[in-house]
């Protein structure tokens, strides 16, 4: 399938409708970015990447074109944003789910404590409950757990090390991946996962590919 582009906006404007405005929206603490500096020495920090949040845009696309392809499958597929930092996937991709009468299994998983507090906080601010954010390492973590079906939503949180160590535990699920800024997407093709969309813009946020490794939940 060719990628999709994006119409240019000035890099000012991208930045106000793609992060501040939704924190102007919902009261809500996503957009502030994290430099690595800042983070704790926790196991695996030297392999993450600094925290900024996923553009509104590139997360609400990826919902509509795995709608529209999933249908009424959908609901069988959990979704996990792995790296979740301050919960901004998790909670559009709820608000998305809604606005389509869709209730899917949504879970947030990061391994910098005060990102999952702050995640609660602003899933309580926007629907009035925590949500699920679990406090883990995404390579260590059992996905199978979750479900026999996921959607993964991947911010480039981490470097091709951390990526390969958890596509290993996602590989034998059937899996969709959503890769927003796909720094390392030569991992993916050897754990078996298939470029199935492509989608790119004037700015490295706007670039977006999904994989599949083409199994589907019982």
């Amino acid at each position: 399938m060719p990628p999709s582009r994006t119409p240019p906006k000035s890099p000012s404007a991208l930045e106000f409708q793609e992060r501040d405005r939704f924190d102007m929206d919902y009261g809500t603490n996503t957009t502030t970015p994290l430099a690595m500096s800042a983070f704790p020495d926790i196991p695996n920090v030297a392999h993450g990447k600094p925290y900024m949040a996923s553009w509104t845009s590139e997360i609400e696309r990826s919902f509509e074109l795995l709608h529209a392809s999933l249908g009424p499958r959908m609901p069988l597929y959990s979704f996990v944003d792995i790296g979740c930092g301050k919960g901004k996937v998790p909670i559009v991709w709820r608000l998305c789910g809604k606005k389509a009468g869709i209730h899917q299994r949504i879970v947030g998983l990061d391994y910098h404590r005060p990102f999952i507090d702050i995640a609660r906080h602003n899933h309580q601010k926007v629907f009035g409950n925590e949500g699920e954010f679990v406090d883990t390492d995404a390579c260590a973590f059992d996905y199978s757990r979750l479900g026999n079906g996921l959607i993964a939503y991947l911010y480039n949180p981490f470097d091709n090390v951390i990526l390969d160590k958890t596509l290993t535990r996602l590989r034998r699920i059937p899996c969709i991946i959503v890769y927003n800024i796909p720094v390392h997407a030569e991992v993916l093709p050897a754990h078996g996962f298939e470029l199935i969309h492509e989608r790119r813009g004037v700015n490295q946020n706007q670039e977006t590919k999904i994989y599949s490794n083409h199994r589907r939940p019982a």
